[in-house]
């Protein structure tokens, strides 16, 4: 039973039965006199259906609807459809008369904006209103929870041909299917006939014309109002058929697929009647069908989402009310009341599911995958192929920002209220190419390193958006979390992976070893290594060498060296990087013979330096100042076939710099500039620092004067320098002058500025402004070990035993700052000046039972406080018991 709601201008025709009372067989819908349908207006008059609450009769064509609308009401349901279908039909009505931008998706499946546009408005709609439910959309693909009961279908142009041709038939089409079945749609139709109401394809013996308006969705609502008996088509898509296929069943009507089947809505052939010709149509259409299965023509499920249960359960109430409309779009505004779309916002959306997913492949197929199984670039068309999954970037490769992207990243870069960026976003349908504008925003930020932005973006795709985050947008949050040390929430990011069931890959146990290194907190890095094992997954190299790359940040080289060992024990393939790793780890720990062990080791397996390897294996001399073999490997890089890029000319100017030989620095600057290899900022750093250890602060002067000249900024390490050099000169008033230029160019000194203003008073012998300084800097909490070694060191220098075992005393005791080898080596070069052996050797025992190890440096003033050959050798052979390789690192 039905009957048919139309205006009151209209003729309105009511079914009282469609069963004949003779054979109880079902007989052809007498056809409505539609008077809006000769309307010379591109606005059809609205035609709305009601479905009947009374059960159907028995049929041997199973039901194709759900019995129930599930724990959504009907009203509820309805109201939003039908104001995301006036919305998309708004869109196309205002495009009718409008150039189109045609788009070819296939050989001949259009596309114009209109389908993009009008499909964006009802996506809005729809996920504001059910942030949680899964949606299929011809232009957007699938987004949403998999796991959802409700899958939106949704045609936002259907007829696209017709509208890009000027053909005025045309709809817009919303089916919602509740766990695989359909259980309310609308079409929103537009029609104009000039004369006569259909075209006539075809006529045959049987069937007395044979029509085709080019809209599968009109097409079955036709056949829903009686105006048709029947409709076939094969090739179609759930949003071709999901509202249709309700419009006719609920009507009265009988759906199945072309060869007689049951029909679902994954199907790709269907069937739709009054019931009164149905068999006889199938009887004339299935040996058609049947040569064209045997022709290759696929028949078989289009695709349907491997969670979506399609049984529908006993306990939910049955439904009350009507399940789906139609009206026309000119008019959509009806006198029924309908529920407002805008209407509780995170009504059903406030606690996103994370399931599995799915996404459309290249070939417009969709599919469903296992995300222990998939990456990230399957899961839809990613535009920024630089990101690495979390561990870095491909070098050369940046993301491409769409006109889209662009200003989201300008909306978030200056946003600094975050609830209005989250706002702005919500605002924005929610779309694949958004997903992907989204991503590319956030690997931007992480180019260019600011944190504060990324967290705003990614959190917005976790706790706000309808998009269910990866293991990408996970790792981007941790990575952030642990630049920032906010270790609790890096964790708890982790944790909500794991919650989600999305499966961390290696680069985010990297990226926890990476924040929990950046701290300090070396037991939990070791507690990642055992959780990865714990869940039978072996440390990769990418794991190792960001444990490496954290270790060696933190300067932590005994344990890097601990780890590279392990790394070779649990036969894990060492690469590239992990060998330009422990070079710099060695080289920064002022061991560069066992720098180049490792590189030897390295050029022995066949694995082959880089330019980056070459570099750190030259900074490692530089740092001793061990400028010919420094030289050596410059020259063997250039051999290797790599180019010296500014980072090389920088490690040779500061191998002749850390070696008193400015004149070399400065001729290896010229031959930089001579080489077309522009020197930047940390260039003329170096040359200042060159002339400052050597004492030439005038030349110093100049070099900072010529960096300013270049139109480069000075940097709080250039000022630093410059203040270093008048230091050592001895000159306080100029050492005072820059610190007056820093303040004044809006810089605030930093603990290494201070500390070269301390030194600077240390060296002049001007203790009680020394002491001074250091009061501030500890009441500012701005201290570190090189204050204490400037302080101890000055006070060592001028024979004040007792206020430097003060300092001492002070650093480890109240700001608990533990001495490295220069602090334990200043202590003992106080004493070693008044040829205290004894005590230098008291000394050096504490610092060897303190965990540190003696340096060059140290050997020297042991030696220095020896008074006979006797005291000398004992020195030599305490120093070479400390190391098997002491001739490599001392020179005694």
């Amino acid at each position: 039973m039905a009957r048919y709601l139309l205006p009151s201008t209209t003729t309105t025709t009511t079914f009282s039965s469609l069963r004949s009372p003779r054979d109880g067989r079902t007989s052809p819908a007498p056809i409505l006199v539609l008077r809006g349908f000769a309307s010379r207006s591109k606005q059809a008059r609205p035609i709305m259906a009601v479905a009947s609450e009374k059960p159907t009769a028995p049929s041997k064509f199973p039901k194709v609807a759900a019995p129930m609308t599930g724990p959504i009401p009907a009203d509820e349901l309805l109201g939003v459809i039908q104001a995301a279908a006036k919305a998309g039909a708004e869109v196309v009505m205002e495009a009718v008369n409008k150039p189109r931008n045609i788009q070819y998706k296939g050989t001949a499946d259009l596309v114009t904006d209109t389908d993009k546009l009008s499909e964006s408005v009802i996506l809005e709609v729809v996920t504001k209103n059910f942030k949680d439910h899964l949606i299929l959309g011809e232009e957007g693909g699938i987004i949403g929870d998999s796991l959802s009961e409700y899958l939106w279908c949704i045609d936002p142009l259907d007829g696209t041909t017709n509208f890009a041709h000027g053909y005025p038939s045309f709809s817009v089409s919303i089916g919602v299917l509740f766990r695989g079945k359909p259980a309310a749609a609308t079409v929103a139709m537009v029609l104009i006939v000039m004369g006569k109401r259909f075209m006539s394809v075809q006529r045959t013996s049987f069937f007395p014309g044979v029509r085709r308006l080019g809209s599968a969705a009109a097409d079955m609502s036709h056949v829903g109002l009686g105006i048709t008996e029947a409709y076939w088509e094969y090739r179609l898509k759930p949003w071709d058929m999901a509202a249709g296929v309700l419009i006719v069943e609920e009507a009265g009507g009988v759906v199945s697929r072309m060869d007689g089947r049951e029909y679902t809505v994954f199907d790709r052939s269907v069937l739709v009647s009054n019931g009164a010709v149905h068999e006889q149509l199938l009887d004339r259409i299935r040996p058609a069908t049947e040569d064209l299965k045997n022709k290759g023509i696929d028949f078989s499920l289009w695709f349907k989402p491997d969670k979506l249960r399609i049984e529908s359960p006993l306990y939910y109430p049955p439904v009350a009310g009507p399940r789906w409309r139609i009206c026309a779009c000119g008019n959509i505004q009806q006198g029924t009341s309908l529920h407002d779309a805008e209407v509780n916002l995170y009504s059903y959306g406030e606690r996103k599911k994370k399931y599995d997913g799915a996404y459309i492949d290249k070939d417009g197929e969709a599919r469903t995958f296992d995300r222990k199984k998939i990456s990230r670039k399957r899961t839809g068309a990613m535009r920024g192929r630089g990101w690495k999954y979390g561990s870095g970037f491909v070098d050369g490769v940046f993301p491409v920002l769409s006109p889209m992207a662009q200003d989201i990243l300008e909306l978030v870069q200056k946003g600094t209220d975050v609830a209005k960026v989250w706002e702005s976003l919500d605002s924005i349908p929610a779309t694949h190419n958004l997903w992907d504008d989204i991503l590319n925003v956030a690997v931007q930020l992480r180019l260019n390193r600011q944190w504060d932005p990324i967290i705003t973006v990614c959190e917005w795709i976790v706790y706000r958006s309808s998009f269910r985050p990866d293991v990408i947008c996970y790792n981007l949050l941790i990575d952030a979390y642990g630049r920032k040390r906010q270790l609790d929430k890096a964790e708890a990011m982790y944790t909500a992976l794991l919650e989600a069931r999305c499966v961390p890959t290696e680069d985010t146990y990297a990226l926890l070893l990476r924040a929990y290194c950046n701290v300090g907190s070396l037991h939990r890095a070791e507690g990642v290594i055992s959780e990865m094992r714990e869940h039978g997954i072996p440390p990769s190299a990418t794991v190792y060498n960001a444990y490496l790359d954290g270790l060696l940040k933190a300067r932590c080289t005994e344990k890097a060296v601990e780890v590279y060992q392990r790394m070779k024990r649990d036969r894990c393939r060492t690469n590239t990087e992990t060998y330009t790793l422990m070079i710099n780890v060695y080289g920064k720990s002022k061991q560069p013979m066992s720098a180049m062990k490792v590189f030897n080791e390295m050029q022995s397996i066949g694995c082959k330096a880089n330019i980056c390897t070459y570099t750190a294996l030259v900074n490692a001399f530089a740092r001793e100042g061990l400028c010919e073999k420094a030289e050596e490997v410059f020259e063997e890089m250039q051999q290797a076939g790599h180019e010296p890029d500014v980072y090389a000319y920088n490690a040779l100017m500061e191998a002749y710099s850390r070696a008193g030989f400015p004149q070399g620095a400065s001729e290896i600057f010229t031959l930089m500039q001579h080489m077309g290899c522009e020197p930047d900022r940390a260039s003329y750093n170096i040359l200042v620092d060159a002339y400052g250890r050597a004492g030439r602060h005038r030349e110093a002067e100049a070099v900072f004067e010529s960096l300013k000249q270049q139109g480069m900024a000075p940097t709080m390490k250039s000022h630093m320098l410059l203040l270093s050099a008048h230091a050592r000169s001895g000159n306080v008033a100029r050492c005072q002058e820059v610190m007056a230029q820093l303040h004044k160019s809006g810089l605030t000194p930093d603990t290494f500025a201070l500390n070269a203003m301390l030194n600077a008073y240390g060296r002049a012998g001007r203790l009680d402004d020394m002491e001074r300084l250091l009061a501030a800097m500890e009441h500012q909490g701005s201290c570190d070990v090189s204050t204490y070694n400037v302080v101890v060191n000055a006070y060592g220098r001028a024979g004040y035993l007792e206020r430097m075992e003060a300092a001492f005393a002070a650093m480890k005791g109240k700001r608990g700052i533990a001495a490295d080898v220069v602090t334990w080596t200043s202590r003992m070069g106080a004493y070693a000046r008044k040829k205290e052996y004894r005590r230098c050797l008291e000394i050096f025992e504490e610092m060897v039972d303190a965990g540190c190890y003696p340096d060059a440096g140290t050997a020297k003033v042991l030696v220095a406080a020896c008074s006979d050959e006797r005291q000398v050798e004992q020195v030599t052979a305490i120093v070479r018991s400390m190391h098997k390789e002491a001739k490599t690192l001392f020179t005694i």
